[in-house]
C-alpha cells in the first residue's frame, strides 16, 4: 500500500488513491487497497486498516453520522467525469467502509452476509460499459473471501441455524438462505452472486468483437474463467454442480477458446467441467476433460493432481480401464489412492461379486459391528460412490460369467459344437461369492467383538463348542427354528471341471430371506443386458438357460469371441453417440479454436471439440 501523508486523514488517503486508480483503470491496485481478509496480511500492512477502522468509528459512527460517510464517498467520484460508473462504484465503496467500521468484530454470519452484499454491489458496478473491466480483480478478490466464508458456514450449518434462532426475533425471517424453509443455502446464494459476475464478463466490453484471437486487456472476457471457476467451486461445495449446465452452454456459445487463458484457469476449469460430466454419467467426456487437466497441472502441485486423479481414475473404471499400480498409482500424488482403487479393480477383474458389494456398501447388514465401511465412506465423500455402484456391477457380472465359462463351460472341443455355458452355474458362483464375503465379514466382526469381551462373557460351555459347526452342516436356522433344504445344485463338482479351476464351494446354509440371492430370471436378464451392450457376443436360451457363442472357432475360441474388450466396446459406443458419428470427442463446455473458425465461416459452431492448440498466447497478452 502507498504511504499516506501524516497530515491527511486515512479515509481521504484511501479515497484519493482509489480515484487515481480508476482514472488509470488499474483495478488490481484498487483490489490491493480494499482488502477484506486483512487479518491475513503482514503486520505492517494491517496498520492502515486498524487506523481507518478507528477513524471511521470516531468521525462517522453508524448511529449518528453514517450519511456523512455516504456523502463523502460520493463526492469524490464525479458523475461528470466517470458517468454511469460513479453511482454503483460509490455504493460499493460505501458498503466496504461500512463493513470495515461495523463488521470486523461481528459474528461470522453477519460478516458473511455483508461480504455477500458487498460482492453483489461490486458485480453491479462490473456491468458498466466503460469502467466495468476494472472491477474484475476486485470481484475476484471478494469472491475468494466469500467462497471461504460460505464454505465455513456450510460446514457448521447446524450451529449457524441455532445461532439464528436464538438471535432472531420471534416470527421474523432470517436472510441468507440457511434457514430450514429457505430455498437456497448460503453457499448456493453466494454462487448465484458470482454467476451474475460471470454473465457480465461473458458479455464482454462494448465494441470488442468476439474473435479467435486473445482478448485485449480492456475486455471483460478476461474474467470469464476466473469468475466461472469461483462459481463452480461453490456449486461443487453445496452439491449443486449440475446447476452449472446453463453456464457451460453460455461458454460454448460466447467464450473465446480456453487455450488462450493461463494454465491455472484452464486446469481449474477443466477439473470442474470433468466433475460435471462425471456427475451426469458422461464418462468419456469426463475422461477427456480430466485427462487434459491432469496433463496441464504442474508436477509439483500434488494436492491438485491428486484431486483430479480421484475422478479421472473413477471415470476410467466405469468404462473398463483400470489404473496401473506400477506406473500411475506409484506416483507421489496417488500413493494414498491405491488402498481404495486396487481392491475395487481386483474385485471387478476377478468377478468377485461379494467383495465388490462389500467395498461399495456403506453399512454391512451381515455383521454386528458398528463400524461402517471406510472404503465406501471414502468413495461417498468424494461423490463417486453411486457411479461406481451403478456402472461397475455389470462389469463384475461379466467377469464372473467369463470365469465360470472358462472353468465350467463347454468350450466346443468337438467339431460343429457351439460352445455354451449353463446359467445355473453362474447363479451358484454368484451365491458362493456373496456368501463367502458375508461369512468372512461376520467372522472378522465376531473375532473383533470377542477380543473386547471379558473372559466371563466369552466363555463357552464345552458341550456347546461344536454348535455352530452343526448348525452350518445341517442348515438349521436359529431365527425360524426350522431346517432349510440345501440346494442340490450347489455342489462344487457341478460348478467346476477340475479342483483347481475355482475355489471350492464351502457348505453354507441359505439365509431366511431367499430374495437376497440372484434368481434365475435375474441371471438371464443380466446376460441379455450384457449381450445388448455388446459386452458379451452370443445368444441366450430360456427353456434350458444357457449362454452360447456361435462361430467361436473362426474368431479364436469362445473366450476371445464371446468376451470382447470392455474398454474397446464402451469407448466405441459412447464415442460414436457423443460425437454424432466420429471425429474428435465433443465435450460441451470446452471451447477450442476450431469451433470458432467453423462458426465464423457459417458452419454453425457450438460445443468445442477437443484438440490440442500449440502456440496460443495468454488472454490479455
Amino acid at each position: 500500500m502507498a504511504r499516506f501523508g501524516a497530515n491527511k486523514s486515512i479515509l481521504d488517503s484511501f479515497l484519493t488513491e482509489i480515484v487515481s486508480s480508476i482514472r488509470s483503470k488499474n483495478g488490481q491496485r484498487i483490489a490491493e487497497l480494499i482488502q477484506l481478509d486483512f487479518d491475513s496480511l503482514p503486520p505492517e500492512r494491517q496498520k492502515p486498516y486498524a487506523e481507518l477502522n478507528a477513524e471511521l468509528n470516531t468521525q462517522y459512527p453508524a448511529s449518528s453520522n453514517d450519511m456523512q460517510l455516504v456523502t463523502r464517498c460520493k463526492s469524490v467520484l464525479s458523475q461528470d467525469e466517470f458517468g454511469s460508473f460513479s453511482s454503483p462504484f460509490s455504493d460499493s465503496i460505501v458498503h466496504y467502509f461500512r463493513y470495515l467500521r461495523d463488521f470486523t468484530t461481528a459474528n461470522n454470519r453477519a460478516k458473511a452476509l455483508k461480504i455477500r452484499q458487498l460482492t453483489s454491489q461490486c458485480v453491479t458496478a462490473l456491468g458498466d460499459s466503460k469502467y466495468g473491466v476494472i472491477m474484475i480483480p476486485i470481484v475476484l478478490s471478494f469472491s475468494r473471501v466469500l467462497a471461504a466464508v460460505a464454505t465455513n458456514l456450510d460446514r457448521n450449518q447446524s450451529q449457524q441455524q441455532q445461532q439464528q434462532q436464538q438471535s432472531a426475533p420471534a416470527g421474523s425471517a432470517v436472510a441468507g438462505g440457511d434457514t430450514p424453509g429457505s430455498r437456497f443455502s448460503f453457499v448456493e446464494d453466494a454462487a448465484n452472486v458470482l454467476r451474475d459476475a460471470f454473465i457480465k464478463c461473458l458479455a464482454g466490453s462494448p465494441g470488442v468483437p468476439r474473435t479467435s484471437r486473445p482478448s485485449p486487456p480492456d475486455d471483460k472476457r478476461l474474467g470469464i474463467y476466473l469468475t466461472a471457476n469461483s462459481c463452480l467451486k461453490l456449486l461443487t461445495q453445496c452439491g449443486k454442480l449440475r446447476n452449472a449446465q446453463q453456464m457451460f452452454s453460455s461458454i460454448d456459445a460466447q467464450s473465446p477458446p480456453l487455450a488462450f487463458y493461463p494454465a491455472a484457469q484452464r486446469v481449474t476449469y477443466l477439473y470442474h467441467l470433468g466433475r460435471y460430466h462425471f456427475a451426469n454419467s458422461h464418462f468419456m467426456r469426463a475422461i477427456a476433460a480430466l485427462q487434459a487437466a491432469y496433463e496441464q497441472c504442474h508436477a509439483q502441485a500434488l494436492k491438485h493432481r491428486r484431486a483430479i486423479l480421484i475422478y479421472l481414475i473413477s471415470a476410467n473404471i466405469c468404462v473398463g480401464r483400470f489404473p496401473s499400480p506400477r506406473t500411475l498409482l506409484s506416483r507421489p500424488e496417488a500413493l494414498d489412492l491405491a488402498p481404495y482403487f486396487v481392491p475395487l479393480c481386483s474385485a471387478i477383474r476377478s468377478g468377485d461379486l461379494g467383495a465388490f458389494r462389500h467395498l461399495l456398501t456403506l453399512d454391512d447388514p451381515d455383521t454386528t459391528s458398528t463400524n461402517t465401511n471406510t472404503s465406501a465412506r471414502w468413495f461417498l465423500r468424494h461423490a463417486v460412490l453411486l457411479q461406481l455402484q451403478d456402472r461397475c456391477e455389470i462389469l463384475v457380472w461379466r467377469s464372473l460369467i467369463r470365469q465360470v465359462f472358462r472353468h465350467a463351460g463347454y468350450l466346443g472341443a468337438e467339431e460343429r459344437k457351439v460352445p455354451f455355458l449353463r446359467l445355473y452355474l453362474v447363479q451358484q458362483a454368484a451365491r458362493w461369492a456373496v456368501s463367502r464375503t458375508r461369512l468372512e465379514n461376520s467372522n472378522n466382526a465376531n473375532n473383533a467383538s470377542s477380543s473386547k469381551d471379558d473372559d466371563d462373557e466369552s466363555y463357552t460351555d464345552p458341550e456347546l463348542a461344536d454348535m455352530d459347526a452343526a448348525i452350518h452342516e445341517t442348515g438349521f436356522d436359529l431365527s425360524s427354528g426350522q431346517y432349510l433344504d440345501m440346494d442340490a445344485s450347489s455342489s462344487s463338482a457341478d460348478l467346476v471341471d477340475s479342483p483347481s479351476a475355482l475355489p471350492t464351494l464351502h457348505s453354507y446354509s441359505q439365509p431366511s430371506s431367499h430374495s437376497q440371492w440372484p434368481s434365475m430370471p435375474e441371471i438371464e436378464s443380466i446376460v441379455l443386458s450384457l449381450i445388448q451392450q455388446h459386452l458379451l457376443r452370443g445368444f441366450a436360451t430360456h427353456t434350458n438357460p444357457r449362454f452360447a457363442v456361435p462361430g467361436a472357432q473362426k474368431l479364436g475360441g469362445p473366450m476371445k469371441a464371446g468376451f470382447p474388450g470392455v474398454w474397446a466396446v464402451i469407448s466405441a459406443r459412447l464415442g460414436s453417440t457423443t460425437n454424432g458419428g466420429g471425429g474428435d470427442l465433443v465435450v460441451p463446455g470446452w471451447v477450442e479454436e476450431r469451433s470458432l473458425r467453423s462458426s465464423a465461416s457459417g458452419g454453425g459452431g457450438g460445443g468445442g471439440g477437443v484438440v490440442r492448440i500449440s502456440g496460443a498466447r495468454m488472454a490479455g497478452a
